[in-house]
């Protein structure tokens, strides 16, 4: 049975209201990305104490996290670890972690795993980069597929009547340099499907650079997995270098995702 807020007739008589405050402010979460104490205060008619401790309590165990410059709480790290691991990338970030933290370790690059999901991306793992200036990863976290290098790889993989019904409009910028016109977007997809990656220039965020390849399983691309960097680190005069590094990471998880394939297929 999933909970409707206000739904007393399935209220269970045994509830712990402690527990049932905790889970009812991170239901909340599924319409509302940020929540302050006050909020929380008056939705549960709790004192503003009550409700901050609360708020500390799932702050601690990593439910959330906490912005002291906006006053704000946000989902943190354990909450969408559970969210992932609920979903069916399991075997996905299971074959490609231990690769990705090598390649992020040996070049430099923060390294991100991403799927497709609509318009945007998911990044579903990820390892920074060990330099002190870095792009932070973003697990959880979502982007328009069209100005991401992983984006455009996986867009890439669509049949071409797929692409126009995602994209019935012209997409639209996140930045100065995204690509916002669907004719363009197309042009480059076919120049991405010619050289097997993508790259973005502070298309989805200005002074950040990646390139991306895609995952192959099963006959098709079922991920794709980048390479970002801070502008002021280093401008690439062309991605060669980081690419081949991608694509040998990629050709290892590959192999280690068909291995997991055939492991399960014998038990």
């Amino acid at each position: 049975m999933r909970y409707v807020e206000g739904d007393d007739a399935a209220r269970p008589p045994y509830l712990v209201e402690s527990a049932e405050n905790a889970l009812r402010i991170l239901l909340w979460l599924r319409n509302s990305p940020r929540l302050r104490v006050t909020e929380v205060s008056d939705r549960l008619g709790v004192a503003r104490s009550t409700a901050h401790r609360l708020l500390s309590t799932l702050t601690y165990l990593g439910f959330l996290r906490h912005d002291p410059i906006k006053r704000v709480y946000l989902p943190g790290e354990v909450l969408v670890e559970i969210a992932l691991a609920s979903t069916d990338h399991q075997e996905l970030r299971r074959a490609s972690m231990p690769h990705i933290e090598r390649l992020a370790n040996a070049q430099g690059w923060t390294v991100h795993l991403s799927v497709l999901e609509g318009t945007d991306i998911r990044f579903i793992d990820g390892c920074e980069s060990p330099r002190p200036v870095r792009v932070s990863v973003r697990i959880g976290s979502r982007s328009p597929a069209h100005s991401t290098s992983s984006g455009k790889v996986l867009l890439a993989a669509l049949p071409p009547h797929h692409l126009a019904t995602l994209y019935p409009e012209d997409p639209p910028k996140v930045t100065e340099h995204t690509i916002a016109d669907l004719g363009e977007l197309e042009q480059q997809l076919e120049e991405v499907r010619r050289l097997g990656y993508a790259t973005n220039l502070g298309e989805n965020e200005v002074g950040l650079h990646a390139a991306s390849v895609p995952i192959h399983h099963d006959g098709r691309i079922v991920a794709a997995i980048a390479a970002a960097r801070p502008t002021m680190v280093e401008a690439p005069s062309d991605f060669s270098e980081i690419v081949d590094q991608l694509r040998a990471t990629a050709a290892t998880i590959e192999g280690q995702l068909e291995r997991q394939a055939d492991d399960g297929a014998r038990r």
